[in-house]
């Protein structure tokens, strides 16, 4: 069975990672693949990070980079890594923390255009966001996972990157995370963020600078290379492109990244196909 969890943990710094305030993601680190400074893309802000990973192009490319459904019409043009899976069978679910009654529907739109099955948005802590994508990885089915964690992101907004509460919203995720990996013997986890902060003003990541646009990437599970930190630079960019990858799907031309096989013990299939 073919099953990939992307978690993505809105605002989290890579130097969050410790043994003292994320020791499941840190033990999972040191176990398998790691980059601890990846980049993000360019502006580094969720809305730009989300579409890139949906349509694997960069924010300059999508031209997705504010909150709404006025770029419907840019998400159909482009090649949702969702579509590209459903066109080997595979369905991709989404499930975030709790959404507002306004939020969910723009969240819907979006999810369903670029190709998802299904949203889900539960749990005002990462523990009952993940506890609800439990739920769904006790269907045994094949699928790509993505599951929006955004308590960082929140407390790093509203106290301060590397505040005591934003540590504390950090420890809140990788309690959830560890959930998450501990009941999942088969399934490849891919654990990552849209954008640091606070590199510039302590509540805010937009500005460029490396603490906002250094990204955490751990890769774990059944045939991922162990005890290995990745040393050639890594982009937000290559993991649509590795997700493809790993399902043995074609990865379109116009990607722009590529896929991270030094991650994996096994070669998986056809990488690239004109676009």
């Amino acid at each position: 069975m073919r099953r990939v969890v992307l978690v993505l943990a809105d605002g989290l710094r890579p130097d969050a990672i410790t043994p003292g305030v994320m020791p499941s993601l840190d033990a999972l680190g040191g176990a398998f693949t790691l980059a601890l400074h990846a980049r993000t893309v360019r502006p580094s802000t969720t809305v730009a990070a989300l579409a890139s990973l949906a349509t694997g192009v960069a924010p300059h490319t999508h031209r997705l980079t504010e909150p709404g459904l006025g770029f419907l019409s840019n998400l159909r043009s482009l090649r949702p890594v969702a579509v590209e899976l459903a066109r080997g069978g595979i369905t991709t679910d989404v499930v975030t923390g709790e959404l507002g009654p306004a939020a969910l529907p723009v969240a819907w739109s979006l999810a369903a255009t670029a190709g998802g099955r299904r949203l889900t948005g539960r749990g005002s802590h990462a523990r009952e966001t993940a506890a609800a994508a439990n739920c769904l990885l006790a269907q045994r089915e094949e699928r790509l996972l993505f599951v929006y964690l955004p308590d960082c992101d929140r407390a790093g907004h509203a106290h301060g990157w590397m505040s005591p509460r934003y540590l504390a919203a950090a420890a809140e995720v990788d309690a959830g995370v560890g959930a998450l990996v501990s009941r999942s013997n088969d399934t490849v986890f891919i654990i990552t963020a849209d954008h640091g902060g606070g590199g510039v003003t302590r509540t805010e990541h937009d500005a460029p600078h490396p603490v906002n646009d250094h990204i955490p990437l751990i890769i774990a599970g059944p045939g991922v290379t162990r005890r290995h930190q990745l040393t050639r630079p890594i982009s937000l960019l290559d993991v649509p492109a590795t997700i493809l990858w790993w399902f043995g799907l074609p990865v379109p031309q116009r990607y722009e990244g590529r896929p991270v096989v030094e991650a994996f013990t096994r070669v998986h299939g056809p990488v690239a196909v004109p676009a």
